[in-house]
């Protein structure tokens, strides 16, 4: 029974009658760690570390604070030799973007209550703004219920529906106020605008979450990432119509008062219903007028149109910035990974990445440095690191308020200071904003023939070093050049002399990694411990199998009597996709370049390079991921359009007016066009192409108010000509058109200038991570509704029109033909 280590080197292992020789004379005995294969750091100083990361789902602020208050509770234990640091911690970071867009919603929610007071008024501005809350509410209610967490993506929600969830309780309490003028009590006044307006509040909420619906069909990860927009939308927007038909018109009958308009204020809303509103001063006199022309010029009107949209557009084709899957925003946090090929030990490679980090210490602005060697990287396996990674640092940036450089500043910095080391390639890879999918441009090929891809490889990858500009972070995953050493056992020889294979076996183990014995647990362990014998260090190693002599039945013989090594290549990794062997090269881009650009070029050379057969070529990453968005987001863009021309041929009965009340999609979509001409900005295929489909729910709630308008006034009053309907049309709605559109545009317009305002904080930062992750999307359709808007309230009416001048063409060339036909009759 071995009780302790001394009975351990009692053991006698020889004796005779001169003495006993025990295990202590010949060897040492000691308990220590396995060898180390890789090592951690923590800004500069070596390191334990331990990586947590959180489950799915799971509360990323609850979950730290758990972790800090088990670690802080345990260290106090701790030796006083031991420091214990907290590195890398995202929660600080992440909170900070939450409190932020909770800054950017309530900023939102003043902009839209003093647009809606100054407009209608205080009274009807508090019932308005009263939707803000119930609708945030309710969505709060499903949200919950669907067991959804409160991230990035549903607080956008909230601050894109912010501006649309007003617009049904706008359109019921400015119709209730004038009918009040009219003489109406408020019950009245409610009950009425309540029925006469309860179908277009219904049919412009259906639109708007019709263009949403496709979304959430959305699949794979970008699904996964994109869904909580729509569903955050869809809740919020329910809420919204639920308050505007049934709390708002009942808290305005309780709360209004009877509103007795003074001589100029019914002068005004008389000559609305009943006057000639181009004698009218004013915004919405100068309004009529302009209208009056359009409807007058209605082939002329749209002319224009078609000529400025077509030269938009075409401005557009030969100026654009071109196309990327996401926005990049200004990142906290890097991650840079070392790479270098040869047969290193674990302390060759630290020392190689402790060069490195000297060099990104002295070059600054960092809070934290963490340092791993060992070929794993921090990235997910959509982005795996090179075949030669041997180290990699994930680093926090110090705050950015308090330094004179953005993060890719900083990136740029590391690379340029990283840059001189001989034998060392060094990649500094920026956060990705969305779903990792790995480096912006990932060629990968795949075949058979190994040798062939590795050629075809290491020849895409020298050509883009050496012709492509903008790339940085070049690598390919072709076999590392390396040797291993294999070890053959002369069966015959072996046999002569005594000994077998498995005498060389344990030869090979006590050189290396040691023969294992066994294996204890002690007292202080939860798990097994092995026992490994192996030879001293200065004994170790493949070149002492020279040296070495193994026992046999007839005696010692050396080693190499019967063994030989011979190096091979190494094999470092195999990758298989659909059964064919892959390999891939892949980079980033510089800031300045767009990777489509990229890969167009490199679609182009490819054609004429001599790839061998057999090699199939595909691109992958972010350009994958960027056709595979432009498709869906195309097809939820129409099924969007067929869902909504239901719903509005079904409201309107009339091809006609769906098509015209559609058209505004067209106009809202060219809007967008101009909105990246004048702000200088890519084509996001996610967030850009989100904001199209969100614009088309939403500009065409402006044409179902006015159609519906329209129609309602050619049904009571048919004695009216035709123009005269049209005009007063559009003045009637002239204020709620410019309301709702003014509410959703207000709410975005900070974000869409890369503005973050937080009013309560009093707090304005221009280009932070928050502004800019969200400045496509909210450009968008704060561009394309200002341009849709200005160009519906012109075209739309005068486009009412045209039916009744392609009647009476119609007319005069039937009435000319038989004309025509009895003048020759009579001849």
């Amino acid at each position: 029974l071995l009780e302790s280590g001394r009975d351990v080197l009692d053991l006698p292992i020889k004796a005779s009658a001169d003495g006993v020789i025990t295990l202590s004379n010949v060897t040492e005995v000691r308990r220590t760690f396995k060898d180390a294969v890789n090592f951690t750091r923590a800004n500069s100083q070596t390191s334990i570390s331990l990586e947590i990361s959180k489950r799915k789902n799971a509360n990323l602020i609850d979950t730290v604070d758990a972790v800090r208050r088990v670690v802080n509770a345990e260290a106090v234990n701790f030796p006083v030799s031991v420091n214990v640091r907290f590195m890398n911690d995202q929660a600080p970071s992440t909170l900070e973007q939450v409190n932020t867009l909770e800054g950017n919603i309530t900023t939102a929610m003043l902009l839209v209550l003093v647009v809606v007071v100054a407009a209608v008024g205080l009274r009807s501005g508090i019932l308005v703004a009263l939707g803000i809350p119930f609708s945030f509410l309710f969505s709060f209610i499903i949200l919950s219920y669907l067991d959804y967490t409160y991230n990035m993506m549903v607080m956008f929600g909230m601050l894109l529906g912010l501006g649309m969830l007003v617009d049904g309780a706008i359109v019921i309490i400015e119709y209730a106020d004038r009918k009040m003028t009219e003489g109406l009590s408020p019950t009245e006044a409610y009950i009425d605008s309540t029925k006469r307006m309860f179908w277009p509040v219904l049919a412009s909420t259906a639109t708007t979450l019709a263009a949403f619906l496709p979304l959430l069909f959305w699949p794979g990860v970008m699904g996964d990432f994109m869904k909580y927009l729509p569903v955050t939308v869809f809740a919020v927007m329910a809420g919204a119509l639920l308050y505007a038909l049934l709390f708002a018109p009942v808290l305005g009958a309780l709360f209004s008062k009877p509103i007795k308009a003074d001589k100029k204020t019914k002068h005004y809303y008389d000559t609305l219903e009943s006057g000639d509103t181009t004698t009218l001063g004013g915004i919405t006199g100068t309004y009529a007028r302009v209208l009056r022309f359009a409807v007058d010029h209605a082939f002329l009107t749209l002319f224009i149109t078609f000529v400025v949209l077509y030269s938009i557009i075409s401005l557009y084709a030969a100026n654009n910035r071109g196309v990327v899957l996401f926005t990049d925003r200004d990142p906290d946090f890097t991650q840079v990974l070392v790479s270098s090929q040869g047969n290193f030990s674990a302390a060759e490679i630290r020392d190689i990445v402790v060069d490195v980090e000297n060099k990104l210490v002295d070059a600054g602005h960092f809070k934290t440095m963490y340092t791993r060697t060992g070929p794993q990287g921090f990235s997910s396996s959509s982005n795996s690191t090179a075949s030669d990674n041997i180290g990699s640092f994930f680093i926090q940036f110090s705050d950015r308020r308090e330094r004179d450089i953005d993060g890719y500043e900083i990136n740029d910095l590391y690379r340029q200071v990283t840059s001189d080391i001989p034998g060392v390639r060094i990649d500094v890879i920026n956060p990705e904003p969305g779903p990792p999918i790995g480096k912006e441009i990932q060629i990968q090929l795949s075949g058979q023939n190994i040798n062939s891809m590795i050629t075809t490889s290491r020849m895409i990858k020298k050509y883009m070093e050496e012709n492509v500009e903008g790339l940085v972070g070049i690598d390919d995953t072709t076999p590392v050049p390396g040797i291993e050493w294999e070890i053959k056992v002369d069966r015959a020889r072996a046999a002569m002399l005594g000994a077998d294979v498995t005498v060389a076996g344990t030869a090979v183990q006590l050189l290396t990694n040691g023969v294992m014995i066994g294996q204890y647990r002690p007292d202080d362990a939860e798990e097994e411990v092995d026992i490994r014998i192996r030879y001293p260090v200065d004994e170790r190693g493949i070149h002492q199998l020279d040296q070495l002599r193994v026992n046999t039945i007839n005696g010692q013989v050396p080693l190499s009597s019967f063994v030989t090594r011979a190096p091979k290549a190494k094999v470092s990794s195999i990758s298989r996709l659909d059964g064919k062997r892959v390999m891939l090269v892949r980079a980033n881009t510089t800031d300045d370049v767009v990777p489509a650009a990229v890969v167009e070029h490199m679609v182009e050379w490819l054609k004429t390079a001599n790839i061998p057969a057999g090699i199939d070529i595909q691109f992958r990453g972010s350009n994958e991921e960027q056709q595979a968005s432009a498709s869906f987001v195309g097809t939820a863009f129409i099924l969007a359009l067929l869902l909504m021309a239901i719903l509005l041929v079904t409201q309107f009965n009339n091809f006609y007016q769906s098509a015209l009340i559609l058209s505004a999609v067209i106009m809202s979509t060219v809007g967008v066009l101009l909105g990246l001409l004048i702000f200088d900005q890519t084509f996001s295929t996610v967030m850009t192409g989100v904001g199209i489909v969100a614009l088309a729910g939403i500009i065409v709630n402006n044409n179902i108010v006015l159609i519906d308008t329209y129609n309602y006034l050619r049904i009571e009053h048919k004695d009216w000509h035709i123009k005269d309907v049209i005009v007063r049309t559009g003045a009637q709605r002239l204020r709620p058109v410019f309301l709702t559109t003014f509410t959703t545009g207000f709410g975005l317009l900070p974000m869409a200038l890369g503005t973050s305002v937080d009013v309560f904080s009093r707090n304005i930062e221009f280009g932070g991570p928050v502004a800019s992750f969200w400045t496509h999307l909210a450009s968008a359709i704060v561009s394309g509704l200002t341009f849709a808007t200005l160009l519906t309230l012109i075209v739309t009416p005068a486009m009412l029109i045209m039916p009744y001048h392609l009647r009476a063409l119609i007319k005069k060339i039937k009435e000319r033909t038989l004309f025509k036909k009895s003048g020759d009759a009579s001849a």
